[in-house]
């Protein structure tokens, strides 16, 4: 098992290092496949789902996947076969293939428990989680988590309970609730330590160092850093003892962060400089998501030190950067930093004009991601009721054969279902395409009636409709109504006067229609880009939110209308 994962490790370093030159490698080995047999040819075959992986092709790289996977099970090694059965369900997460995630995760876990193989079982079962929680399902997450949790205690496998308690203090952060978060991080260490794979060890660290930071305990960050360390050195040596080199750089740089965020929130300054200075080192080259981080870090340093100048700088560095990439949500968070920075410095202007443009205030978005936590709470119940009805009916025939029947004639009225679907989406997306080719043709209403409206509202209306136009403000996910009103050079209530004159909708409908028919456009025009992306280039920051407001306005999910958009360009 573990030589098994030391490969897996080597195999995802490879893709990363060596991208660039996948296709000639990739061909050079499918060469000599013919000539290869037993251990090799697996080897060979898991080489080219790594060089398929970089590639980010996800077709291609499920053929790769397929064709190892077949392969192991040819030879019956149950090692490759997790390993094969893992690769395939992190494809279909990575790619947001959710329905075909949920269709082989089943037969995943029973493969699993059947080879007996528990490291791969839970490693698939955390990818249920992932899902979960990618999709915002966080009390799904939780639950799905605590089953494993549970899983793995009446099996005795600490690497099993690390996994679940992993994710269960994941969840927790990201609901908010860090004492909880932090409880679970610190077990979850406990478990894992001494796993033949360090991965999730390293990331429980990093969660646990920002978890202590959120709740204030900075005298404790030292140690577990310092033990977090100890880890990657000890895993270096050992794989140099063993003939092959690793490229720890980035697992070194969050290390030497969270030193840097310890030492700093114990006030000793020199030190923490010094850690700043590895991490710097250690950063050069990496990932935009490693500079961001590091630059967070960077302003946190200079503003306690009073170098507002450079912590302001490193500040607008990371907007800079957050902005290129159309990550609202990291955005939002540095640039509430910066304006506190701002606000440190005396310069009070600056900092006022980035709160007042980031605040959020829109209760109704707060009062869906309420709805949509009672709603999956609600769907909780109702699935475990399910589940025990199910229980019981297992033992009876009749109601077995009934059982089977109703399922077969819901597959059959899915089908239908779906093929009524399919061709209703098409003529509604015909309708859409007619409907705004001819709102393009009619003049804008409110040029048609502007003499019968005050002049200074009239003048309000078209700045407001230039400004969403031209400078697309909607894109921004904390444009409200008193941003726009600020926009506009109006006030509030004259601004929501007008809208309503004109559009009959109150400011938030008008920012929302903007928002919607931004995302048809770019499903008709792009439709490779991926819903998230759809989503955060037209400034929703709620995947919920987003498919909902979505299926109101034109009667049927992003996905649907991305789906028939495709189907009529084919």
């Amino acid at each position: 098992m573990a030589s098994v994962k030391i490969k897996l490790i080597i195999i995802l370093l490879i893709s990363v290092v060596l991208a660039a030159s996948a296709n000639e490698k990739s061909d050079s080995i499918r060469k000599r496949l013919p000539e290869l047999d037993g251990a090799p040819l697996l080897d060979a075959l898991a080489s080219l789902c790594s060089y398929a992986h970089a590639g980010n092709d996800m077709e291609a790289e499920l053929r790769a996947i397929n064709a190892y996977l077949d392969e192991a099970m040819r030879q019956r090694d149950s090692e490759a076969i997790g390993t094969a059965t893992i690769s395939r369900l992190n494809c279909f997460l990575n790619y947001d293939c959710n329905d075909s995630l949920e269709k082989y995760l089943p037969d995943a876990l029973s493969e699993m428990r059947r080879l007996n193989e528990q490291d791969f079982l839970y490693n698939c079962w955390n990818v249920a989680v992932q899902n979960h929680h990618y999709h915002n399902r966080l009390e799904s997450a939780l639950a799905e988590t605590r089953r494993m949790y549970d899983y793995a205690r009446n099996n005795n496998s600490d690497y099993g309970k690390g996994v679940a308690l992993y994710n269960i203090g994941t969840i927790y952060q990201a609901m908010g609730r860090l004492t909880e978060s932090t409880d679970a991080l610190e077990k979850s260490v406990e478990a894992l330590k001494g796993q033949p794979d360090i991965t999730m060890l390293l990331s429980a660290y990093n969660y646990l160092c920002a978890a202590l930071d959120g709740l204030g305990r900075h005298d404790r960050i030292p140690a577990i850093a310092t033990e977090w360390k100890g880890v990657i050195d000890a895993y270096e040596k050992k794989a140099l003892e063993q003939g092959y080199s690793v490229s720890l750089g980035g697992k070194r740089l969050y290390n030497e962060l969270a030193f840097c965020i310890g030492e700093m929130g114990l006030g000793n300054m020199q030190e923490a400089e010094k850690h700043l200075a590895l991490a710097q080192k250690y950063a050069e080259g990496r990932s935009a998501s490693a500079q961001y981080r590091l630059k967070l870090v960077e302003s946190r340093y200079y503003s306690a030190i009073g170098d507002y100048d450079r912590a302001i700088r490193a500040g607008n560095e990371n907007v800079d950067m957050l902005r290129q990439a159309g990550d609202s949500v990291s955005l939002a968070t540095t640039e509430t930093m910066l304006a506190g920075i701002l606000y440190q410095a005396g310069r009070f202007q600056e900092a006022a004009s980035i709160y007042n443009r980031i605040i959020p205030i829109n209760e109704k978005i707060r009062t869906d991601e309420l709805s949509h936590q009672l709603d999956e709470l609600r769907t909780l119940h109702e699935v475990d009721t399910l589940r025990l009805k199910a229980e019981a009916a297992h033992s009876r025939l009749l109601l077995s054969i009934g059982i089977g029947i109703l399922i077969l004639i819901i597959l059959v009225l899915t089908a239908v279902h779906s093929l009524i679907l399919k061709r209703k989406n098409l003529v509604l997306y015909d309708m859409i395409q007619q409907r705004s080719l001819i709102n393009d043709s009619v003049p804008d209403a409110g040029e048609a009636d502007c003499d019968e409206k005050p002049k200074e509202q009239s003048v309000l209306f078209s700045k407001v409709t230039e400004l969403m136009e031209q400078d697309h403000l909607y894109t921004d996910p904390h444009l409200n109504r008193e941003m726009l009103a600020a926009a506009a050079n109006s006030n509030t209530v004259y601004l929501a006067n007008e809208i309503k004159k004109h559009t009959g909708m109150t400011v938030n409908e008008f920012i929302t229609d903007y928002r919607i028919n931004h995302a048809s456009r770019i499903l008709s025009d792009n439709p490779d880009t991926s819903i998230g992306e759809v989503e955060t280039l037209s400034g929703f920051n709620s995947r919920s939110t987003f498919s909902r407001l979505f299926r109101q306005h034109f009667g049927m999910s992003p996905s649907e209308y991305r789906a028939a958009s495709k189907s009529k360009k084919s």
